[in-house]
């Protein structure tokens, strides 16, 4: 199966360098990066090397305070840190913390092959779901190990690879370990014939990777966002179409009785603000975006329009709620930023991808269907200040219970790179 793979991948290649260049022409670092989707990645200058692939902003976070462990652990090991979006490359150029930063290669057997003759890596290592079949394959074959961390694989996720024959099952028993966030993981990896002793149950970097504000921070950003020290604020995070016009009709419920009550609203997406700022007009509310915030403005609804301020805008607020949870098939988002902020949060129905977190966090996490339901939830919390810092503690005492991934994960990186 895979040799077939690879074969058709001979004429993907073809088409994609045409097709893709196209594309990159409306993103904002993908152009700049473009070769390095075919394979012209930066060149290892000869030492020790370790490839890290972190897909995305969240994943680039999670990997750094493992990448600094491993770099006390081998002062001279090159890393070299791939990621897929734009969102992830400007994080990884910010964070500082690997040799060469580059967009991963596409898949295809070219890109791949001169990407590997390049990097020329003694360890690969992905997070989280950014596993390529062609390219483990490459590994397998030239005896690089292979790591995955973070592991996130729904026993569906898992059934949907079953169907696919062998490609994907073979895929997974190529890997050397599989270091998965939780017991659900470990589960799907075994129904994909992944042998037990290469299966760790590690936990979620994650837990580890919130740098929190200090006090003076905190009241920086709430200047910034020109918020009153006694302003009362909710947030809605990682929204996604079809879950702001329920919030939104949740926030006008609680305005009847909390009118100075401010809800600052970050779509998932930044490509979507325009289409949530038309909604936000057609119901009649007040609203500025972040980037032009006016000293004097009174608004009901901030709207979050940059990049990487999300985790942090979590200490302005006393509860949240976290999208991909309300409209189905969702899977949700990460609930360890407002938990790091000692705030409940609520969550939709559809929460596949969080489940294990969830589970764990009781009364923290609140499950919630409607606006009817948030509207309630968030009254009852804005009413009840001795709830909250009940919760609040409680919160802080989750995150420091669940700690300890990124350790695991650096030694696991030690043991194979010596």
């Amino acid at each position: 199966m895979i040799n077939l793979y690879h074969f058709l991948s001979l004429f993907i290649a073809i088409l994609l360098v045409p097709l893709f260049s196209l594309t990159t022409l409306f993103s904002k670092h993908k152009w700049k990066g473009l070769t390095h989707h075919f394979g012209w990645v930066p060149k290892n200058p000869g030492k020790k090397t370790l490839w890290v692939h972190a897909l995305s902003m969240g994943e680039v976070m999670a990997t750094t305070p493992i990448l600094k462990r491993v770099r006390e652990q081998n002062p001279e090991l090159t890393i070299a840190l791939s990621v897929t979006t734009d969102s992830g490359y400007a994080a990884a150029l910010k964070m500082n913390i690997a040799d060469s930063v580059f967009f991963h290669p596409l898949d295809c057997l070219p890109f791949t092959q001169l990407a590997l003759s390049r990097i020329n890596p003694d360890l690969y290592v992905v997070t989280d779901t950014g596993f390529w079949p062609g390219l483990i394959d490459l590994l397998h074959r030239k005896n690089i190990p292979a790591l995955l961390f973070n592991g996130r694989i729904s026993e569906r996720s898992a059934r949907r690879y079953l169907l696919a024959g062998s490609l994907f099952k073979e895929t997974f028993q190529k890997f050397h370990r599989l270091g998965m966030q939780n017991s659900n993981g470990e589960k799907a990896a075994l129904m994909l014939g992944v042998d037990q002793e290469r299966i760790a149950v590690m936990g979620d970097p994650k837990f580890d990777a919130q740098q929190l504000l200090t006090n003076e921070e905190k009241e920086q950003l709430r200047e910034t966002f020109k918020l009153e020290a006694d302003t009362t604020v909710w947030i809605a995070g990682s929204t996604h179409a079809g879950e702001e016009e329920i919030i939104l009709d949740a926030h006008q419920q609680l305005m009847v009785e909390h009118p100075h009550l401010i809800l600052i609203l970050a779509p998932r997406r930044i490509e979507r603000i325009g289409e949530v700022a038309t909604l936000l007009k057609e119901k009649n509310i007040s609203f500025s975006l972040r980037s032009s915030l006016e000293p004097a403005t009174t608004v009901s609804v901030i709207l979050l329009d940059t990049m990487g301020e999300l985790a942090q805008v979590y200490s302005l607020g006393q509860v949240a709620f976290v999208g991909k949870s309300l409209i189905k098939p969702g899977g949700g988002h990460s609930l360890i930023e407002p938990l790091s902020y000692g705030l409940p949060v609520m969550h939709g129905p559809f929460i596949e991808n969080i489940s294990h977190v969830v589970g764990k966090a009781h009364e923290l996490a609140l499950p919630v269907h409607n606006a009817k339901d948030i509207k309630e939830k968030v009254q009852t919390l804005l009413e009840n200040e001795s709830l909250r810092q009940k919760l609040q503690e409680k919160a802080h005492s989750f995150i420091t219970e669940q700690q300890g991934a990124s350790k695991k994960m650096a030694d696991t990186i030690t043991e194979f790179l010596g």
